[in-house]
């Protein structure tokens, strides 16, 4: 009997090729899916689906340094593709990461430790134009006494939010923050974000103060409470 659902084009964008590789070959098998591309710069994926549209863009949330991700590249997608659906792969899994890739464009997260067969629900449910969040992630978000409220920024042009985390961090200081704590330098963030390195450290002066913090040591020591960044 032949399939007669419509098929799903679908684009991958992971800096792992052990992913890529894993993900579109057993994507590939469901007979309504066509793996459009896989990639491992997000630059790369941005020119390609000018040419080769995908309906759903499964992006990871944290790629390499020199690459656009986490909220910008989920916000530049949106903007440039406003006809494909964001589904974000990753291990950053937490309310306050998930909560945030929704509301700036994303349609559903999964985390990669999740089966591949809620991968491929997700996949289905979102390019049918519905959101995704798996069950129990649903629940820590109605549910989490840690601060995942976002706030919208009227002050900005483009609404950045706000995530309260204790302190009320910018999205772009929590970006810095969050790069800063996986061993980038300030150079290293700037080319990362097309910023001046005037600007990120601004950025992340900003960040120090509102966390309480004044030096690298005391921000490393409070790592571990950070992991939602």
């Amino acid at each position: 009997m032949f399939d007669t659902r419509p098929q799903i084009r679908i684009a991958l964008l992971d800096d792992h090729e052990v992913v890529r590789y894993g993900m579109a070959s057993r994507l590939s098998i469901e007979t309504d899916f066509v793996v459009v591309g896989s990639f491992e710069s997000s630059r790369t994926m941005i020119a390609s689906l000018c040419t080769a549209p995908a309906d759903v863009l499964l992006v990871d949330y944290a790629l390499g340094p020199t690459e656009i991700d986490g909220v910008s590249l989920i916000r530049g997608l949106s903007a440039k593709f406003p006809d494909s659906y964001i589904l974000v792969l990753s291990s950053h899994y937490d309310p306050a990461t998930v909560s945030l890739a929704l509301r700036v464009g994303a349609r559903g997260f999964v985390g990669k430790s999740q089966d591949v067969s809620g991968i491929i629900r997700a996949i289905r449910t979102v390019a049918s134009g519905a959101m995704y969040l798996e069950p129990q992630m649903s629940y820590q978000l109605a549910q989490s006494k840690i601060p995942t409220i976002l706030e919208p920024d009227t002050k900005t042009p483009h609404g950045d939010a706000k995530l309260l985390l204790g302190a009320k961090l910018s999205v772009k200081e929590r970006e810095v923050i969050r790069c800063f704590l996986e061993g980038m330098t300030v150079s290293a963030i700037a080319l990362k974000f097309d910023r001046s390195a005037k600007t990120i450290s601004t950025q992340k002066s900003m960040a120090f103060r509102k966390l309480g913090v004044s030096s690298d040591n005391e921000l490393f020591k409070l790592k571990y409470l950070l992991t939602e960044l």
